[in-house]
């Protein structure tokens, strides 16, 4: 099982905080075990780690979902680029 990271600055930390539950949901399909993380020097900066069985999968529902993903993210005032990490 791959772990991954998620990268991204944020319009509001806190509002962002609030989108876990749904983040998780909409994630649980091809990732689990997501955790948060916020920047400790109070920036916008924020991060999720997440399990994938399946890479290929994830991979494949980030690019068929992206028109959605897109919306998701400017809704939770996530700001361009995101960055995923593999631990390898």
């Amino acid at each position: 099982m791959a772990k991954i990271v998620v990268t991204a600055a944020v319009k509001d930390v806190e509002a962002w905080l609030k989108f876990k539950p749904e983040m998780v949901a909409q994630m649980s399909a091809v990732a689990s075990d997501g955790s948060s993380y916020v920047a400790m020097d109070g920036s916008n900066r924020v991060a999720s780690t997440w399990d994938v069985p399946d890479l290929e999968a994830f991979q494949a529902a980030q690019t068929a979902a992206s028109p959605e993903m897109a919306a998701t993210m400017e809704r939770y005032g996530m700001i361009p680029p995101v960055t995923i990490y593999i631990k390898k």
